[in-house]
Formats: structure tokens, C-alpha cells, sequence
């Protein structure tokens, strides 16, 4: 009798691991079938917004009339000869990003009118052709758009850029003497600056620049410039293709999300912070032989947490706002996103800082920062 209720038992037992088993077989097909659908759905999702983003775009094309205009005004009002080529002006673009775009395109285009090209005498005797050569090219560059802008003409001396800062008391000449070429050549992007003496219609007025360099930084995009003596001036700007969708870092400060704009993002480290340094009241640390700022990021954007102390380790993101580079000290890194941008309420909408909000995939609220607004409010006070 045991050994048949034993029997008996087993028997159950077998046929209850068969059960289980067709059961989960059962749910392993649901799930791949599940898996399948969410596959389809994201599949869907993603041409639904290629779709809706197709509507907003424009083609880079459909400004290119008005540069040709402003370089052919810039040069008769200063008795040159200058033509504009364009390539890629098939790029198709967010039309909001070209309309913001467009006044800082024709200043560059006039600046390097005045100020690149020489006059047809000069170029003549240099061993060039009479007229100066502008090109805008479009070009793209996974999910942004590069528009660089160069010429042939004389170029930019260094030398000159860092005397005349220190003339003008931006600089001392021990802190410019540090300046590499680069850095000299950014100096074009400060306000009040300018290497004219006689002010004109088209340029010289200490203004143009700088102001270029903010509104493609409030479009979060980025400026490089580099040039030659004898053989001309180049910008790269950097532009996402669309205002809508914004590639970010994911950031946590105490228990609240933010989210950095990734255009304005360079690198990610883990920093012992008792080993940086302080100089002129500023703490600092020294990444590839430069000076960077740290800012404890929490202190500007988190309520009560101004006078936090500063953690003894701690993420450091290295962004750029515009041409300059500074470190700043997360509490934790939470990975990358493509946020769609929410305008704030209107108790936020035009605070510093602050360039709109977002709902995260785990239904979150993280603020999307404005760095180089947050770096103009903020910075100065440390």
C-alpha cells in the first residue's frame, strides 16, 4: 500500500511538472508574441514621428537668396568683390532652427566680407583672383546639421587678437600670453570686441559676434573657429536638426532629474574632487594641460542646496557653452534619452537656466537645463 500511494504521488508530481511545463511554454509563445507586437508598435511609433518631424522641415535652400544679398551689399558698401557658393542646400532642417538662424548666418556672411576678404588689389598682388570666395556648406551629421562657413581671405593673426584684447582690459598680458591660437581666435566672440578701428555700416561696431554666439547657443548649438594668415577663415556651427526631439544625458541631482541638452556635452568622468585645485577663488582641474571651472551643479538648480559642501567624489560632465568649457559635478548619471521638449508653465517660462521640461520613460518630470543661460546666471557667483 506505501509503495503504491508512493507510486501514486510520483505519478502526480510528474504530471504536474508537465502541466507547468506546457504552461510556461504556453506563456513563453505569449511573450514572443507580445515581444513581436511591442517590436511592431515601436517600428510604428518611429514613423509616425519621421512623419510629423517631415512636416516641420525645410530645406537649407530656402535662405541661401538672402545671404548671396547680404554678401554682394557687403561687398560694394566696402569696394570688394566677393561671390558666395553654396553647398548642400538640398539639407532638409527644422524650419524653426533655420528661421532663428538665418540673422546670425548673414552677419558671419558680412563679417568675413569686411573683415576676411581683401580688396581686388591686394588679393592681385598675393597671387589670388580679384574677387574673395565665401562658401556655406550643409552637411549632416547623424542627428545634427554642420553649416560651415569659410573664406579665402587674409585670415586672422593671433598675435593681433590677443594685443588687442589686452588693450581693450579684457585680458592681462600674462593671461593672454596663454592663450593658444584658438583661443585667441574666440576672442572674436566677446562682447565689445572687434579689430576695427573706424566703425562702418557693416561691421566694426563692437557688436555682431557675440551675439551670433548666443543664439546658436540658445538654439543649443555649438561654435568653432579656426583660421590662417594668407589663406582665410573657417566656422563650423553645429545645429540639431530639430527643436522637437532633443538627444540628452539624463542627470540626477539629490532625488530630482534633469536633463543636459548631449550637442553641449564632450566627456564623462569620475573625479576624486579633494585632489582639484583653487585658483582666484574658483575651483578648477586640469584636463589636458587647460584649466576647467567645477561647478557643483546642485547648488545652482536644487532648492536649499546653495551652501551644500562639495562631495569628496563625485561625476564630472565637461560641457561647452559657446567656446567655453567648464566641468560639472553630478550626483549621478542616469543615461542617455531623446526627450520630447514641454514648454514650461508660466510661473517657470523665462527663468535662467531653464530651457523646458520633459516626462521621462518611467513617468518622471525632469527639467531640460539651459547651460549657456544657466552658465550667464550663475556662473559669475560661482
Amino acid at each position: 500500500d506505501s509503495y503504491d500511494e508512493l507510486y501514486s504521488t510520483a505519478h502526480s508530481y510528474t504530471e504536474a511538472v508537465t502541466d507547468m511545463r506546457e504552461l510556461a511554454h504556453g506563456v513563453h509563445e505569449q511573450v514572443s508574441e507580445l515581444d513581436g507586437l511591442l517590436v511592431q508598435q515601436m517600428t510604428l511609433n518611429k514613423e509616425l514621428q519621421d512623419i510629423v518631424m517631415a512636416t516641420r522641415m525645410i530645406p537649407v535652400g530656402q535662405i541661401v537668396a538672402r545671404l548671396h544679398r547680404a554678401a554682394r551689399q557687403a561687398a560694394r558698401a566696402t569696394g570688394k568683390s566677393a561671390e558666395l557658393e553654396v553647398l548642400g542646400a538640398e539639407l532638409m532642417v527644422d524650419s524653426d532652427v533655420l528661421s532663428h538662424l538665418t540673422d546670425a548666418l548673414m552677419h558671419i556672411v558680412r563679417n568675413a566680407v569686411d573683415h576676411g576678404v581683401e580688396t581686388p588689389d591686394v588679393r592681385e598682388a598675393a597671387g589670388k583672383s580679384r574677387a574673395g570666395t565665401l562658401k556655406l556648406i550643409a552637411e549632416q551629421e547623424g542627428d545634427h546639421i554642420l553649416l560651415i562657413i569659410e573664406d579665402d581671405g587674409a585670415g586672422m593673426d593671433a598675435n593681433v587678437l590677443r594685443n588687442k584684447a589686452i588693450e581693450k582690459g579684457m585680458l592681462d598680458k600674462e593671461a593672454a600670453e596663454r592663450l593658444d591660437d584658438k583661443d585667441c581666435f574666440a576672442l572674436i566672440f566677446a562682447a565689445g570686441f572687434s579689430t576695427k578701428e573706424n566703425i562702418s555700416d557693416v561691421s566694426g561696431r563692437g557688436v555682431g559676434m557675440d551675439v551670433v554666439k548666443t543664439r546658436i547657443a540658445q538654439l543649443n548649438g555649438t561654435v568653432e573657429i579656426d583660421s590662417a594668415i594668407g589663406s582665410g577663415t573657417r566656422l563650423v556651427v553645429k545645429l540639431p536638426l530639430t527643436l522637437a526631439i532633443m538627444p540628452t544625458l539624463m542627470i540626477k541631482l539629490q532625488n530630482q532629474n534633469f536633463a543636459l541638452p548631449l550637442v553641449n556635452v564632450n566627456e564623462i568622468f569620475h573625479l576624486d574632487l579633494t585632489r582639484t585645485n583653487v585658483v582666484d577663488g574658483q575651483r578648477v582641474i586640469v584636463i589636458r594641460e587647460k584649466s576647467i571651472p567645477l561647478y557643483y551643479l546642485s547648488r545652482w538648480l536644487v532648492k536649499e542646496a546653495a551652501n551644500d559642501e562639495l562631495p569628496e567624489s563625485g561625476h564630472v560632465v565637461m560641457v561647452n557653452s559657446g567656446v567655453t568649457k567648464v566641468g560639472f559635478i553630478v550626483d549621478e548619471l542616469l543615461g542617455q534619452e531623446e526627450v520630447v521638449i514641454k514648454p514650461l508653465g508660466a510661473m517657470l517660462a523665462g527663468t535662467s537656466g531653464l530651457a523646458g521640461a520633459t516626462i521621462t520613460g518611467d513617468g518622471r518630470i525632469a527639467i531640460i537645463v539651459d547651460i549657456p543661460g544657466l552658465m550667464g546666471a550663475y556662473a559669475a557667483t560661482r
